[in-house]
């Protein structure tokens, strides 16, 4: 099995951090891929697209070659779990597994999708030019457990720094994400939720979980990013959910 990592709104590659290590030692013969979605990290001199199916027909051009002759599991969070839900939605053959992680869709109000504490913290963020205080004020919104680390937001302002952010291109992902619809599609899905995650309400990912007839994990005190507060936990729940949709998928053949 191999897996592609989706990150979220304004966030590249850099930003799994260690889990991208530990994730690899949990599955140490699989390949991991980590792309760049359009207009962030080592894609920021692409455009960044307005809705969330673009962001797929953009990916899969450019992980064709890589991803020929292979089985897939794809991961994402937030944003990310948006684009990889419409890539299997597309083409569910790309993949054999899906997981998503605290995302949102038009199953869901608005109020849950982005919380109103959260509002005010979007907006500083979107509007500040120091960079320093933007990546303190993003990361005191998703990580519950490492939210105001100064070795964790020295590290993100250095991502910062190499990269090209713009408002653009954080707006336009938002209004992509605004936009998202999420539709049935049968494959093996797994969701993770942090029932304090302070920017999405878990009730959005208990109405994907409904719709897609998938697993449903809550994480009880862990924020918006669950490869950063509770890495542990998120590899071993995917390592036994691909474990039992193996068993199952053998015990039908």
């Amino acid at each position: 099995m191999n897996f592609i990592l989706l990150r979220g709104l304004t966030r590249d590659a850099a930003h799994w951090g260690e889990f991208l290590l530990n994730f690899q030692k949990a599955f140490p013969d699989s390949t991991i891929l980590t792309p760049d979605l359009p207009g962030m990290g080592k894609e920021s001199q692409a455009k960044t697209p307005l809705s969330i199916l673009e962001n797929v027909t953009y990916l899969r051009q450019k992980l064709k070659a890589e991803m020929a002759h292979k089985q897939w599991t794809v991961v994402g969070l937030s944003l990310g779990g948006m684009v990889a839900a419409k890539w299997c939605e597309h083409y569910p053959k790309d993949f054999t597994h899906l997981v998503l992680m605290n995302t949102s869709s038009n199953l869901s109000p608005a109020w849950h999708r982005l919380k109103f504490p959260a509002l005010p913290i979007f907006l500083k963020s979107f509007i500040t030019t120091n960079v320093a205080r933007r990546e303190q004020l993003i990361l005191s919104l998703t990580s519950n457990i490492r939210g105001n680390d100064p070795e964790l937001i020295s590290a993100w302002v250095n991502i910062a720094l190499k990269g090209s952010l713009t408002r653009i291109a954080f707006l336009r992902q938002l209004l992509a994400a605004r936009s998202f619809k999420i539709a049935y599609f049968d494959l093996p899905t797994l969701v993770l939720s942090s029932t304090k995650d302070r920017i999405v309400n878990t009730h959005c990912s208990s109405r994907i979980a409904d719709l897609l007839n998938a697993k449903l994990c809550l994480h009880p005190a862990s924020g918006h990013d669950l490869a950063l507060d509770a890495p542990h936990w998120l590899i071993e729940n995917i390592q036994c959910f691909l474990a039992q949709a193996t068993s199952s998928d053998k015990q039908l053949s």
